[in-house]
């Protein structure tokens, strides 16, 4: 199975469909993602990030890691999306794994 996300139902009915998305990893499992200004990045600890450019992922890590690569000319306009429930270090590489890009994943928002 390919990564893509899906827009959560919730967030669609609340008018905020593109800020909030469930991205599908490799194993079937979903996982909730909040879009995000690069220039927040540093509001978040311990959490997954996503950049996205084009509609398809470019890079899934830590926070911390994307932090440190903002300047990179491959990110600057990627749209960033962080993964704020995976609590432990251990999860948070269960989640990396499994949304990391095999190939060349297509962005599919739900209609």
């Amino acid at each position: 199975m390919s990564t893509s996300p899906s827009v959560s139902l919730a967030a669609a009915a609340a008018g905020l469909p593109s800020r909030y998305v469930y991205w599908h990893g490799h194993s079937g499992r979903r996982y909730l993602f909040t879009a995000t200004d690069p220039a927040s990045l540093a509001d978040f600890d311990d959490c997954v990030a996503m950049a996205v450019h084009s509609g398809l992922i470019a890079w899934v890590g830590e926070v911390a890691a994307l932090a440190r690569m903002k300047a990179a000319a491959r990110y600057c306009r990627a749209a960033i999306y962080v993964h704020l429930l995976a609590a432990t270090a251990e999860e948070r590489g269960a989640v990396i794994e499994d949304l990391r890009p095999s190939g060349r994943a297509q962005l599919r928002h739900a209609a």
